[in-house]
């Protein structure tokens, strides 16, 4: 891969950057939304470069096309230092699948994968969580929310969530073997996609939708049966499903 090359790269990377950032607005797949402030400024410092590199090379192509003759003249050792190997060209091809085929949002298949690490329940608020309507439409919560507190239910007065209807949105993923439902799952991530944590809750009563597809589930926490070990993974006993299209915002 000649120098040109490795310049035209680097203007490529910068685009695709700049692409899936401001563009697509893909970037959401990969890394948490407020690493948008250091991705911009890291592709245009790309393009730059690229673009100082691209335009000093035309215009050492003159000086080279000058010497040429001198050169010949002078003897050749029969080789180029300024390109490396061909098979270099195929750092291309991560570039043109980010403007082609770009990777979607981690799904299923990771969340099954990793199963037995799931999240620790999150920490209450300092306040404690306050209480939740009883009556009237389903809070919308998000998963570790509902998590946190269906722990805090279980090893507290279980009496503080029983029975308090609530709406939670995620896709569909498998239960494990041996459980009775299908899981609902949104996966955490601290910094990118590469750190991603499965938050899932245990559905019951409703029909499982396929893999991957994301639902609002409506229900009441379900807790273990008395004398029963508190679960590991909480359950929703659901009322009713919706099928919706994937967040802006796939994670956590």
């Amino acid at each position: 891969m000649s120098r040109a090359a490795q310049n035209l790269l680097l203007v490529l990377i910068g685009a695709a950057v700049l692409w899936i950032t401001l563009g697509s607005g893909e970037y959401v797949n990969y890394v948490r939304p407020g690493f948008r402030f250091l991705l911009v400024p890291a592709a245009v410092a790309l393009l730059a470069l690229g673009a100082a590199g691209v335009r000093r090379d035309r215009r050492a192509a003159g000086d080279t096309d000058g010497n040429a003759a001198g050169n010949a003249a002078g003897g050749d050792h029969g080789h180029d230092h300024s390109r490396g190997p061909r098979v270099a060209w195929l750092l291309c091809l991560p570039v043109l699948a980010v403007f082609l085929i770009a990777p979607p949002a981690l799904g299923s298949f990771t969340a099954a994968r990793d199963a037995g690490r799931t999240a620790p329940p999150p920490s209450a608020p300092s306040g404690g969580f306050h209480a939740l309507p009883r009556t009237g439409p389903p809070t919308p919560l998000t998963m570790g929310e509902f998590i946190g507190r269906a722990f805090e239910a279980q090893t507290g007065d279980p009496a503080r969530f029983q029975g308090v209807p609530v709406r939670l949105t995620g896709f569909v993923t498998p239960g494990a073997e041996g459980e009775r439902g299908w899981r609902v799952t949104r996966l955490k991530i601290a910094c990118c996609a590469g750190d991603a944590v499965p938050f899932p809750v245990l559905v019951r009563g409703l029909p499982r939708p396929p893999d991957d597809a994301w639902v609002q589930v409506v229900g009441v926490w379900q807790p273990p049966p008395a004398g029963r070990r508190a679960t590991e993974v909480q359950a929703l006993h659901g009322r009713s499903l919706r099928r919706i299209k994937k967040p802006a915002n796939p994670y956590e």
